[in-house]
């Protein structure tokens, strides 16, 4: 890959393969807007200057070869549907803005359970959609980039932020295993955290 789309809080382990010349190499991030409009500039992240022989070994077909995609019938797991929005200088979580935890959005789960989330944006910007303790599995990205929803939709990757693009919607695979109590879901633009653009998620221990 020459490119790949990380977005705040997103984590991703990268592999340089040095079979170029040497000499020094810059690591960019990339011109990209989220609107559609204004773009950021680009930024060098990282400079890797290596000497020597190019190194001609293959690189792994896969990071871990065990790691796989769980594959189950989620046509009757329970479903949330999350929607992200922003409006008169606040951000909401299916309409309601987080003011604390008694006043915001909250989404009950049972503990050691599955569950397939729907978390649509219906404003006109991205928004990583990140959600604490347990991570997922991405069933589908729509809208957006499609490298993105590609890679993600066909890799084991585990993750607990997603960017839901502007206008568009994923689902995730989310296995509710840890840990009973409270903890939360929201916008990882800090400052549309800030504004609202967070939820409460309790996590409830069923009696035996």
């Amino acid at each position: 890959m020459s490119e790949l789309l990380v977005s705040p809080g997103e984590r991703v382990e990268i592999l340089v393969k040095a079979d170029k010349a040497a000499a020094s190499y810059k690591f960019l991030s990339l011109s990209y807007s989220r609107m559609g409009m204004m773009s950021s500039p680009q930024v060098t992240l990282a400079t890797l200057t290596y000497k020597g022989s190019r190194v001609t070994q293959s690189l792994p077909a896969v990071v871990d070869p065990g790691a796989k995609r769980v594959v189950m019938d989620t046509s009757m797991l329970p479903k949330k549907s999350i929607t992200l929005s922003m409006g008169q200088g606040a951000g909401y979580i299916n309409g309601i803005t987080f003011e604390d935890h008694l006043h915001c959005y909250t989404a009950m789960s049972d503990l050691g359970s599955w569950e397939v989330w729907e978390v649509s944006n219906a404003s006109n910007m991205d928004h990583p959609f990140h959600h604490h303790v347990n991570a997922a599995q991405i069933l589908s990205v729509t809208g957006g980039d499609a490298k993105y929803a590609s890679l993600y939709t066909g890799t084991p990757a585990w993750k607990d932020v997603t960017i839901v693009p502007k206008f568009g919607k994923i689902q995730l695979l989310m296995p509710v295993m840890d840990y009973a109590g409270m903890s939360m879901f929201h916008c990882h633009i800090i400052e549309h955290e800030d504004i609202g653009m967070m939820g409460m998620w309790h996590i409830m221990e069923r009696p035996m």
